[in-house]
C-alpha cells in the first residue's frame, strides 16, 4: 500500500512523541538515513538500523503501541525504496532555524551519512570514481568539507564560491541520491553467485560421516541418505 500524507504526519506525530525521550530522528534526517540503508551494496536488517533512528530503547506502553509504531516505520521504509526505484525522488526538508528561511539540507545529508555508514562495503574505495562524484553533493552540503578544513587548521573556499558550489549541489542532489541507488544496483545484479561449499569429488569420502564414498551414499541416485 502506498504511504499517505496522513501515514507521513502519523509517522512524524509519533517520532516527536516522549517514549523516544527527544532521541528520534526528524523525519528530514530520516529519509536521508533510509535512502542510503536502502542503496546499501548489501542488505541491512532493520535490526541493524531501527535503533539507529530511534536513539535507544523507546518505552513502548503496549505491543499494540509498539506495532502501530513499527508498522509506519516499515511503511515509510518501502517507500523509500518505491521512490528511488521510480524517480523522480521528493526530498522532505524542514526550513533552518530562526529567521534563514531556507532548506536544512544539511540534516537531511547527515542522515544520509548515518545510514552509509552502516554499510560493511568501503564506498570511495579507489576505482569507485562515479560513486566519489555522485557522493559529493552529499558531502558537500552536510557540511562535512568545511569542517574538515576547520579541523586541519586549512582554509576553506570563499564566501561566493561556497554559495555557488552549495546551490549546484542543492540542484543535483535528488539525482545523485538515485544514481548512488542505481550504482549499488547494478554491481548486486552482476555480482556471481559464489560456491560456499567445497564441491564433494565422487570418490571423496560422503560429508555425511558414514564412511562410504559419496558415490555410493548422499551422491548416488538410488540412495536418499
Amino acid at each position: 500500500m502506498p504511504f499517505t500524507e496522513s501515514d507521513t504526519t502519523a509517522l512524524e506525530t509519533w517520532l516527536a512523541a516522549p517514549l523516544f525521550h527527544g532521541q528520534a530522528m526528524h523525519l528530514d534526517k530520516l529519509q536521508g538515513f533510509l535512502c542510503a540503508v536502502v542503496s546499501s551494496p548489501e542488505i541491512i536488517p532493520p535490526s541493524a538500523w531501527v535503533g539507529e533512528v530511534l536513539g535507544g530503547e523507546p518505552d513502548y506502553e503496549s505491543l499494540e503501541q509498539a506495532t502501530e509504531f513499527m508498522g509506519l516505520l516499515m511503511g515509510f521504509y518501502n517507500q523509500v525504496a518505491t521512490d528511488l526505484l521510480a524517480p523522480p525522488l521528493q526530498l522532505i526538508l524542514k526550513p533552518l532555524a530562526g529567521s534563514d528561511s531556507r532548506a536544512d539540507y544539511q540534516a537531511w545529508c547527515e542522515g544520509y551519512i548515518l545510514g552509509w555508514g552502516l554499510s560493511t562495503e568501503e564506498w570511495l574505495r579507489p576505482g569507485n570514481e562515479a560513486l566519489k562524484k555522485l557522493t559529493f553533493p552529499i558531502l558537500y552540503l552536510s557540511g562535512a568539507f568545511k569542517e574538515e578544513a576547520e579541523r586541519s587548521g586549512r582554509e576553506y573556499v570563499e564566501e561566493e564560491e561556497d554559495r555557488k558550489v552549495w546551490q549546484d549541489c542543492v540542484g543535483i542532489l535528488p539525482q545523485a541520491v538515485v544514481g548512488i541507488f542505481n550504482f549499488w544496483l547494478a554491481r548486486r545484479k552482476s555480482t556471481p553467485i559464489r560456491r560456499e561449499i567445497t564441491k564433494v569429488g565422487r570418490n571423496d569420502l560422503c560429508p555425511c560421516g558414514s564412511g562410504k564414498k559419496y558415490k555410493q551414499c548422499c551422491g548416488s541416485p538410488q540412495r536418499l541418505h
